[in-house]
């Protein structure tokens, strides 16, 4: 969900770590860009780098290990607290535990209270997180102490309204979980949900088309057409995205399901291709990519849980 990126609103790790990297910006280094032998690298950056690197390889050990010791360096070599507790979070997404990754972040926001801009980001990124563990009811509740935080909050966001940011995330994510919940459901009881989520998709649509937000529109609508089985409105949709300049992997991974369930196979393809291309290591990355491998599993095998397949198979608890 892009609404940050298009908004230029400081995103999780930009804020969170003070990393532009992964806003999609260029390191804030303009004046050691001319005297490379004066940018020695951060403690936070020696840590990225390191991590990175090991995830590349798939070394998920050597990835804990930077962590380790980061947070074992002296006060003042230490990265900040926010960003330990992200990338701990982080390398327990990659080993599959979307569960402790979890944990990790509830407790960080837990510390910094409410109000802090960390509880807002860190509960957003929960969303998906919970959602990874096939527990839709848990994403729903992340997504209230979102909003809560969101409210709550004393932080201003560097491009923007507060508060016009927690709602364009409300209801994003309002839309997509519902709708997911009544992929799951039958008869008028998944007719009803069907409307929370089409009251929760209006409400985006109205607050984000003023913005410009249109790639983040068509996510929603590719996903919605996909749930119908409406094959033209899925291609229409996933078309409107701009997935050659859009790295947000959540959207790719929406808008590959929405070619592929329209059948132009080459498009999706190309998707995901830019989904494995992404080279920075984020909590959400392995969540998507999971799901990803997942629903190319052959017909003959188990359907494990994800937006393609919400009534498939939960990880084991």
């Amino acid at each position: 969900m892009q609404a940050v990126r298009d908004l230029r609103i400081v995103v999780v790790m930009a804020a969170v770590c003070g990393c532009a990297a992964h806003a999609g910006g260029a390191a804030p280094a303009a004046a050691t860009a001319s005297r490379p032998e004066l940018a020695a690298p951060t403690p936070h950056q020696r840590m990225v780098d390191e991590l990175n690197e090991a995830l590349r390889r798939g070394d998920f050990e050597a990835a804990a290990t930077a962590v380790d010791r980061a947070r074992q360096a002296p006060p003042q070599a230490q990265p900040s607290p926010q960003a330990l507790a992200y990338y701990d979070a982080t390398v327990r997404a990659y080993r599959g535990d979307y569960r402790g990754a979890a944990k990790v972040m509830a407790d960080h926001a837990a510390k910094v209270g409410p109000t802090a801009q960390a509880a807002f980001e860190f509960h957003d990124a929960m969303i998906a997180l919970r959602t990874a563990d096939g527990d839709l009811l848990g994403a729903l509740v992340e997504c209230e102490e979102m909003v809560k935080a969101g409210t709550l909050g004393v932080w201003t966001p560097s491009d923007g309204d507060r508060m016009t940011l927690v709602r364009l995330k409300e209801h994003w994510h309002r839309a997509y979980l519902l709708r997911m919940v009544a992929q799951t459901l039958t008869g008028a009881e998944r007719q009803t949900f069907i409307a929370y989520a089409e009251g929760a998709r209006r409400d985006y649509a109205a607050l984000a088309a003023p913005l410009g937000l249109r790639d983040s529109i068509a996510v929603l609508d590719a996903y919605f057409a996909f749930c119908d089985g409406a094959r033209a409105n899925m291609r229409e949709a996933a078309l409107r995205v701009n997935a050659v300049e859009d790295d947000d992997i959540e959207d790719l991974y929406l808008v590959q399901l929405a070619l592929d369930g329209a059948g132009d196979s080459a498009a999706a393809a190309a998707v995901r291709k830019r989904m494995l291309g992404l080279t920075a290591a984020t909590v959400l990355t392995p969540v998507f990519l999971d799901w990803m491998r997942a629903d190319d599993a052959p017909a003959d095998q188990p359907r494990r849980f994800s937006p393609k397949h919400p009534i498939g198979a939960r990880p084991a608890r």
